[in-house]
């Protein structure tokens, strides 16, 4: 039986926290287009690179819109920030709980998807 992804729950934190990181990245090396499936995709299958190349994982960082040289971008970041931190909000005040690390991952690039 598979046990229930509450809201509550790390995994969701640290999902949200790699999207930000791992999209900051593609934002700095000016690859947008599909960035949010791309950053779940490299931190389910890439989690020691991902943890290698983001030894500081929390939400502070993750904020950190300061390696964005481009405003635009920066301005783009600084959105799905926004985004992230209401969608995780909404996830706690609605005690929102998924079946599968792909369920939730699925659930944050639908709940993305204007980013991707």
């Amino acid at each position: 039986m598979a046990v229930k992804i509450k809201s509550n729950d790390d995994r969701v934190k640290a999902a949200a926290i790699a999207v930000l990181l791992l999209s900051r990245d593609r934002l700095a090396r000016a690859q947008p287009v599909g960035m949010i499936t791309a950053a779940l995709d490299e931190f389910r299958n890439d989690y020691e690179g991902y943890k290698h190349d983001h030894p500081k994982r929390d939400m502070e960082e993750a904020k950190d819109a300061e390696a964005l040289t481009n405003a635009a971008r920066r301005e783009d970041y600084l959105q799905l920030v926004a985004a992230v931190e209401a969608l995780l909000a909404r996830i706690a005040k609605n005690r929102t709980e998924f079946s599968s690390l792909l369920e939730l991952d699925n659930f944050l690039a639908f709940n993305l998807k204007a980013f991707d």
